[in-house]
C-alpha cells in the first residue's frame, strides 16, 4: 500500500444508478385492471354530460340543400347529444348512409321546446 495515506478517503467512481426490480406479470395485470377500471368509471361518470337525452317526440321535416343529419340535430334536438340524435335518425328512417338528397322528406327527434315554438 505504497503512496496511501491512512485515514484519507480515495476518490470512488460515480455512484452507479439504483437498479430497478424487474416487474412480475402480477403486478402488470393490476396495473392494467386498476387503470381500465378509471377510463371505466370516469366513461359512465362522463356518459351524460355532453347533452340530455334523445326526445321520445318526433316530426317529419324536408331536407334542404348542403344540410348534414348533425344540422337537423341540432336544431331539432338542441341541447341533446348530437352523436345520439343523428343515431336515432338514421335509426328511424333506415338510413345506411349519411347521404341527403335535397327535398327527402325524413323523421326527426324534436324537443318540446322546438315543437312548441313552431306552433
Amino acid at each position: 500500500m505504497a503512496g496511501r495515506r491512512p485515514g484519507v478517503a480515495t476518490a470512488s467512481p460515480a455512484c452507479p444508478a439504483p437498479r430497478r426490480l424487474p416487474l412480475r406479470w402480477p403486478s402488470l395485470v393490476a396495473m392494467a385492471l386498476l387503470v381500465a377500471g378509471v377510463i371505466t368509471g370516469l366513461g359512465l361518470f362522463l356518459a351524460g354530460v355532453p347533452g340530455a337525452a334523445v326526445p321520445e317526440r318526433t316530426t317529419t321535416v324536408s331536407v334542404s340543400a348542403g344540410e348534414t343529419l348533425a344540422d337537423l340535430a341540432t336544431r331539432f334536438a338542441p341541447g341533446s347529444d348530437t352523436g345520439a340524435v343523428v343515431a336515432k335518425i338514421k335509426e328511424l328512417n333506415s338510413l345506411e348512409n349519411a347521404v341527403l338528397v335535397p327535398g327527402l322528406p325524413l323523421t326527426v327527434p324534436v324537443a318540446a321546446e322546438v315543437a312548441e315554438g313552431g306552433r
